[in-house]
């Protein structure tokens, strides 16, 4: 596979500035742990409101982990002006998720003109490749920015990760 190269030399710094904006994953306490081009790592703790009714992190908090990581990936290639959507997700849940930390390691796998197909494999504390918590398949999209010169250019909104 061809390497995947970013539409701009600032890209950590792109990835780092979306991330301390994202209203959510500051909520869940989402760290941002590597960026590389087309490929981040993520890590959050979890929390005891996170847990469903037998006591395992929710499907949902594992979904929304999966799809930052993704959206952060798909985003360190994407050009200035432009920002990331999530257009289809996909989420294996694998084993059940107890708490501790959970770790998402993202990257993109293709990325065309407008979609990024991305993958993320979340583990706990072990790390183990061999029994992953959950396997997720997402495609973003790049949108103009809100305020760019792309968004009033073309009469699309777009919305961030």
């Amino acid at each position: 596979m061809a390497a995947l190269s970013p539409k701009r030399t600032e890209y950590r710094k792109a990835v780092q500035e979306l991330h301390k904006v994202t209203p959510l994953a500051g909520h869940l306490g989402v760290v941002l742990d590597q960026v590389g081009p087309g490929q981040v790592t993520v890590h959050m703790d979890v929390r005891a409101e996170y847990g469903q009714q037998h006591g395992y992190v929710h499907a949902g908090i594992m979904a929304t982990l999966a799809d930052i990581a993704c959206g952060l990936a798909a985003y360190s290639l994407m050009a200035e002006g432009e920002t990331v959507l999530s257009v289809n997700m996909n989420l294996s849940l694998l084993r059940p998720a107890k708490g501790g930390c959970i770790t998402a390691d993202a990257r993109v796998v293709s990325a065309g003109r407008r979609l990024y197909f991305t993958e993320a494999v979340l583990f706990d504390e072990n790390r183990s490749a061999e029994e992953p918590l959950a396997r997720a398949a997402i495609v973003m999209t790049s949108a103009p920015r809100q305020g760019s010169d792309r968004d009033e250019d073309s009469g699309r909104r777009g919305r961030s990760v």
